[in-house]
């Protein structure tokens, strides 16, 4: 297990201690918890990017048609 250093202002070290009991547990709780959810540790995300990534493989090679040119796609219809 790593431990890191967090430096803060000591107003709001003092703030935070008055609205939490165990100021230290908490803010471990916390940081940790953040640092989960930014690596993707939540089960359903990382289904998702799973099924994102096969569908992604699937398509590969896949088209629409010719690329209209640019003039084409700023075609407007005649006004009569």
């Amino acid at each position: 297990m790593k431990e890191i250093i967090i430096r803060i202002d000591d107003e709001l070290y003092r703030q935070a201690k008055e609205s939490v009991d165990d100021l230290e547990s908490s803010l471990n709780e916390r940081v940790t918890s953040y640092l989960k959810t930014l690596n993707g540790d939540d089960e359903r995300i990382a289904a998702a990017r799973t099924h994102m990534k096969e569908l992604f493989n699937q398509t590969k090679g896949f088209g629409v048609g010719r690329k209209p040119s640019r003039e084409e796609m700023h075609e407007r219809g005649s006004v009569r």
